[in-house]
């Protein structure tokens, strides 16, 4: 097994379709398929974590091992963020007012000394609602556009 990044499956048992990923965040857009992660190989002390819907809303699960996902999210993740115990997922999430402009949220870890943990989903699009689901110290950079 690689220690550098995580495989995601499109069957149980760590089989079918695979993807490899870095840490990161990876929206529907990013992944080779919607919907089809059945397993997972992670590498020790990583993290990832599923989200039903896409741009990492909806209900989430975490996941430290390597197996299968569960009956309660086979086939349905959307978007996930993948940790390592040097990086931190990177979530970055846009968001179009009612007046068409949007902006854009930077939310940043990427301590080396930290356990991968930190993270905010997004609640309600507009007006903006963050949930922090996860409690660690991290960066967040609100660059709205010019009005």
């Amino acid at each position: 097994m690689a220690d550098d990044h995580v495989i995601v499956h499109g069957e149980r048992g760590c089989k079918g379709k695979s993807q490899a990923l870095k840490p990161g965040a990876y929206d529907t857009s990013a992944l080779d398929d919607n919907d089809f992660i059945s397993s997972v190989t992670i590498p020790k002390g990583w993290t990832v974590t599923l989200y039903e819907d896409s741009m990492f809303g909806g209900r989430s699960k975490a996941l430290t091992v390597t197996g299968d996902v569960g009956d309660d999210f086979d086939n349905i993740t959307s978007s996930l963020t993948v940790s390592s115990p040097e990086k931190e997922a990177i979530v970055k999430v846009g968001n179009v007012h009612k007046d068409s402009k949007g902006g854009t949220i930077t939310i940043e870890q990427n301590d080396v000394d930290v356990d991968a943990k930190s993270l905010l989903r997004l609640s309600q699009k507009f007006p903006p609602k963050y949930e922090q689901i996860m409690v660690l110290s991290f960066t967040m950079t609100i660059d709205q556009p010019d009005i």
